[in-house]
C-alpha cells in the first residue's frame, strides 16, 4: 500500500461490488483479505492508519484495519493455551481485539451489507468464547445472512470444549442449524466439520494425558466411540455427498481445510485417512501415489494426497502428487482466470516447500519464481532463501529485496540479513537482523542469536551479552524451541566467561545443558567448575 487511498479505495471497492456469497464463502472478497493480510509488516498498519484518519467513513478502510489488528493480534498471543502465553502478550492480544472490535462495528454501521464485516466481528469475540454477547453478535449476523456459511462455522469452533464449550452443545448446535436445513444445503458440511472439532477435542484431551504415539491413538479411538454416535458419523460422512450438487470448486476449497486440519490432528491417523478415502471417492478421484486415469482427479484430492505423504515424511512422493495436482487443475474449471492462477501458484509453492525438504534447492527457486509468474508473491522469500543455501549471496539479497518489496518483510528480511552476514557485510546484517528479532515472527530467536556473534566476531563481548539479554523470548520454551534455547544459553554462557563473570557463565552453561546436549555448552561447564573450583557433580 503506497499511501494512494483513492486507489485503494477503488480496488477494495471494485473487489466487493463483484462478490456473492457462493456455497461456502464470500467470493472473491475473502481471497482479496487474505492475500492483502499473508504478511503484516508493521507498515502496513500505518498505511491503514493514515487511510482511516484521512477518510473515518469509509467502511472499507476500518474494515481493513480491523482485519490488521486481529491478525497481529493473533500473532502477538500465538495459539498456545492462555496459562503457556506470557502474561504481557496477552495483554496485548486483548487490546489488539478490542481496538479490532470497536472498528469492525464502526465499519459495519457505514455498511451493513457486506457479510464479511459480521464474520470478523464473529472471530473476534470468539477469542472469549461462546458468551452472551457472541450469541447476540452471532443471531444478528445469520438474521442478516443466513446463507453464509462461515458465521456458523465461526459459532461451532467457539463451542470446542477447549474455549470452554462442550461436544454435546456442538452437537445440539449442528442438528438446531444443519439438521434442519434441505438435503444439499451447505450448512450439512457443519456435520463433517463437527466431526473434525470432536477429533480435535480428542486428541487435546488425550495429549494432556501423556504417554506415547500409540497411547494416544488409543485414547482417541475411545473418546470418539463415547462421543461420536454411529448414526453422527453417518451424517457426518455423507456430507461428501455435497459435491455432486455443488459448485465443484466452492466444495474444493470448502473441504480441503477441514480434511486439512483432521490429517493434522495428533492421535487420529486411522480417522484422517479413512476420510480422505471417502472424500476421495466422494470427488471422483482415487489417492493412488501413481494415477491409473491421470487427468480425471480433481486437483484438491491430489493436494491432500500430497499433504498426507509430506505428514509422513516421503516428500518425493509429496512432489509427485503435488505435479499431478498441476496437471488436473490446468484442466479444471475456475470461476475466473485469477482464480486458477491462484490455486496454480498455490500449488507451485508447496513445491517449493517439497524441494526444501529435499535440498533441491534450485527447484524450490524455479518452482517460487512459477508462483510469482502467476501474481502470487507472499512466498517469495524461497526464491532468496534457495540462493542462500547455494551460497549465491548477492543473488539472494537482491532476490530477498525483491520479495520485501512485494510482500513485506517476515522472512526475506531474515534470509537478506543472513545473507549480508555470510556475505561479510556485517552492518547491512545487523540491520535487518534487529528488524527481524524486534519483529518477534519465526526466525525472531535465531536473528537475535545471529546478532550475537556478529558481536563476538567484532570482539564486542558487552554488547553481544546486552543483545542475549534483550530479547527474553530466548529462554522461553513457549516461544523458543528447547535447541535454540540451548544455544542462546550457551552464547550468554561464552559472554560472561569472556567478561570474567565466572558464576553467571556457569549457570548459563548449566541451564544450556538442561535443554540440548550441547558439547562446547559441557566443555565451558567443566573449565568453569575448574575455574571457581567447586565440587565436580557425578555424570
Amino acid at each position: 500500500m503506497t499511501g494512494d487511498f483513492a486507489a485503494a479505495t477503488r480496488v477494495a471497492g471494485e473487489v466487493l461490488g463483484r462478490s456473492a456469497i457462493q456455497g461456502w464463502r464470500y467470493a472473491p472478497f475473502e481471497d482479496f483479505v487474505d492475500g492483502l493480510f499473508v504478511t503484516k509488516p508493521p507498515e502496513l498498519g500505518l498505511r491503514l492508519d493514515e487511510w482511516v484518519g484521512q477518510d473515518s467513513a469509509n467502511a472499507l478502510a476500518l474494515l481493513l484495519r480491523a482485519q490488521y489488528d486481529y491478525d497481529v493480534g493473533w500473532a502477538r498471543r500465538g495459539h498456545d493455551f492462555s496459562e503457556k502465553t506470557a502474561p504481557e502478550r496477552l495483554t496485548a492480544f486483548k487490546a489488539d481485539m478490542a481496538r479490532a472490535l470497536a472498528e469492525v462495528e464502526a465499519a459495519t454501521r457505514r455498511d451493513p451489507g457486506n457479510p464479511y464485516s459480521f464474520y470478523l466481528k464473529l472471530r473476534i469475540l470468539r477469542a472469549h468464547g461462546y458468551s452472551p454477547t457472541f450469541v447476540e453478535a452471532f443471531e444478528d449476523a445469520i438474521a442478516a445472512f443466513p446463507g453464509y456459511y462461515p458465521l456458523y462455522e465461526t459459532a461451532l469452533t467457539a463451542l470446542q470444549p477447549r474455549w470452554g464449550g462442550s461436544i454435546p452443545d456442538m452437537r445440539a448446535f449442528v442438528e438446531k442449524y444443519a439438521g434442519g436445513a434441505t438435503q444439499f444445503s451447505p450448512l450439512r458440511l457443519l456435520y463433517l466439520s463437527l466431526y473434525r472439532h470432536a477429533l480435535s477435542a480428542a486428541s487435546v484431551a488425550c495429549e494432556a494425558a501423556g504417554g506415547g504415539r500409540d497411547k494416544t491413538a488409543q485414547c482417541v479411538a475411545a473418546f470418539m466411540k463415547e462421543n461420536v454416535p454411529p448414526a453422527l458419523e453417518q451424517s457426518a460422512l455423507s456430507a461428501v455427498q455435497l459435491y455432486d450438487h455443488a459448485d465443484k470448486y466452492e466444495f474444493g476449497v470448502a473441504i480441503k481445510d477441514i480434511v486439512s486440519d483432521i490429517m493434522a490432528t495428533p492421535g487420529a491417523d486411522a480417522y484422517s485417512g479413512a476420510v480422505l478415502e471417502l472424500v476421495a471417492g466422494g470427488m471422483h478421484s482415487d489417492t493412488q501415489l501413481n494415477e491409473q486415469n491421470p487427468g480425471h482427479n480433481d486437483y484438491v484430492v491430489d493436494k491432500l494426497v500430497a499433504l498426507s505423504w509430506r505428514d509422513k515424511g516421503f516428500y518425493d512422493n509429496e512432489a509427485t502428487k503435488l505435479k499431478e495436482a498441476l496437471a488436473d487443475a490446468a484442466v479444471a474449471t475456475f470461476p475466473s482466470e485469477e482464480e486458477k492462477n491462484l490455486a496454480l501458484a498455490r500449488i507451485y509453492e508447496r513445491l517449493s516447500e517439497a524441494a526444501v525438504q529435499q535440498r533441491q534447492f534450485v527447484d524450490e527457486i524455479a518452482f517460487e519464481k512459477a508462483a510469482v509468474l502467476l501474481g502470487v508473491t507472499w512466498d517469495e522469500h524461497y526464491i532468496c532463501h534457495g540462493y542462500y543455501v547455494l551460497k549465491r549471496y548477492d543473488d539472494a539479497v537482491r532476490a530477498c529485496t525483491q520479495a520485501i518489496a512485494d510482500a513485506g518483510g517476515g522472512y526475506a528480511l531474515y534470509w537478506r540479513g543472513e545473507a549480508y552476514r555470510l556475505g561479510r557485510h556485517p552492518d547491512q546484517a545487523l540491520e535487518d537482523l534487529t528488524k527481524s528479532a524486534d519483529s518477534e515472527d519465526y526466525f525472531a530467536p535465531y536473528a537475535a542469536v545471529d546478532i550475537s556473534m556478529i558481536d563476538f566476531d567484532r570482539g564486542d563481548n558487552r554488547a553481544a551479552l546486552n543483545v542475549l539479554n534483550k530479547y527474553a523470548f530466548l529462554y522461553d520454551t513457549n516461544r523458543t524451541e528447547r535447541s535454540q534455547v540451548a544455544v542462546a544459553y550457551n552464547n550468554r554462557c561464552y559472554a560472561h566467561m569472556q567478561l570474567g563473570e565466572l558464576k553467571p557463565a556457569l549457570d548459563d552453561c548449566t541451564r544450556s545443558l538442561e535443554y540440548g546436549s550441547l558439547p562446547d555448552a559441557f566443555r565451558k561447564q567443566q573449565e568453569l567448575v575448574k575455574r571457581l573450583a567447586l565440587p565436580q557433580k557425578g555424570l
